[in-house]
């Protein structure tokens, strides 16, 4: 899924289940970041300190450089969860409901941690993944190879620049090893998208709409009530109502067609115009927004220095780095804490609690 669904729609999602506008604001922006966060870079901090960020999101990748230990810190854990079935066809096949899913959040349903709403974030993208991602690996693994037949993005690989959906090509013009859905390209990614690809001699055709979106929506709201039940320092206070009440705008929202930003901005249009009608309707529903930046320029002050010849555009030393009064408080910190506590439950503890060894 793509900012319509991680951002905007995350955040309906989590008024509608009675959640208070200042932590849905945070679990938004969490679930989107995941694609954002693209540097793995550790800060070296001139007032002193260093910080090794997380890599959740990515960048267009050299083939040369990627390898399994990329596969299972980024795209196993944050886009493609295994299904963690021993007994199915393939355990590390994505897929809705699944057993490593079900650990995930109810993990974070019981956690105590001051950086849950982030891991809710990170976790709700994990939810949304599983339904648009569903029937494709994290891994680089022949099953990812497919022959698109047809669907609404069809742009050849070299010329589509999403960070989710790549197949990369060297030098020489040959193919990296599949990852993801990158021969399907962006079609999973797309609500209103109806698509058509084969594997192995068959053929499977996707409604996302009504086989994967609105019952994917329809799911992390009945989650989040769930989430919010035992936890309800989150909550607004107001009575939530039954998911059926909104399917209507949902439907309508999901089937707008357009970019992923002409179709976020339609979703935030609906928000702050109050088309869910949410009870406590405030400032903060009025004007969301989304700057990806915001968080770590919350936190991390970044001074360009002057290159010298003999530097190399690429070089770090352009740039110095120093921490703000409340760095260690930020977003931008707690998000970083949260992700890698996630990694590390995923890929040591819920894989193979399963029975799965990938760590």
């Amino acid at each position: 899924m793509q900012i319509d669904l991680h951002h905007a729609a995350v955040y309906a999602l989590c008024r509608i289940s009675g959640m208070s506008s200042h932590y849905a604001e945070i679990v938004a922006f969490a679930s989107q970041y995941v694609d954002d966060a693209v540097h793995q870079e550790a800060l070296i901090f001139k007032n002193g300190g260093v910080f090794k960020q997380i890599q959740t999101g990515h960048r267009f990748l050299n083939p040369k450089e990627i390898n399994v230990n990329e596969a299972l810190d980024v795209w196993l854990p944050f886009h493609f969860l295994p299904n963690g079935e021993l007994d199915s066809s393939d355990p590390f096949l994505t897929a809705p409901n699944s057993k490593v899913l079900a650990l995930l959040l109810e993990d974070i349903r019981c956690s105590s941690s001051e950086n849950v709403l982030y891991r809710l974030g990170i976790g709700l993208h994990c939810f949304a993944d599983a339904y648009a991602h569903q029937d494709f690996k994290g891994l680089y693994d022949t099953h990812n190879n497919v022959r698109l037949l047809a669907g609404v993005e069809k742009k050849g690989a070299m010329e589509y620049s999403g960070r989710l959906g790549l197949k990369l090509f060297d030098r020489r013009g040959l193919s990296s090893p599949s990852i993801g859905h990158a021969e399907a390209f962006a079609n999973p990614d797309i609500p209103y998208a109806i698509w058509e690809y084969s594997r192995q001699g068959k053929t499977f055709k996707v409604n996302n709409l009504e086989e994967r979106y609105l019952p994917g929506v329809k799911n992390i709201y009945d989650y989040l009530v769930y989430f919010l039940g035992r936890n309800p320092q989150y909550t607004s206070g107001c009575q939530h109502r039954p998911f059926e009440a909104y399917l209507d705008i949902f439907r309508e929202l999901l089937s707008y067609q357009g970019t992923k930003e002409e179709r976020h901005e339609n979703w935030l249009q609906n928000i702050r115009e109050n088309r869910f009608e949410f009870p406590d309707f405030n400032e903060i529903d009025r004007s969301l927004v989304y700057n990806e930046q915001a968080w770590f320029e919350q936190a991390v002050e970044v001074i360009r220095v002057p290159r010298t010849k003999n530097l190399s555009p690429q070089r770090a030393d352009d740039y110095t780095y120093h921490r703000k009064k409340n760095f260690a408080d930020s977003h931008w910190v707690k998000f970083m804490q949260a992700a890698a506590e996630h990694r590390f439950l995923i890929i040591h503890c819920f894989l193979p609690e399963l029975g799965i060894i990938v760590g």
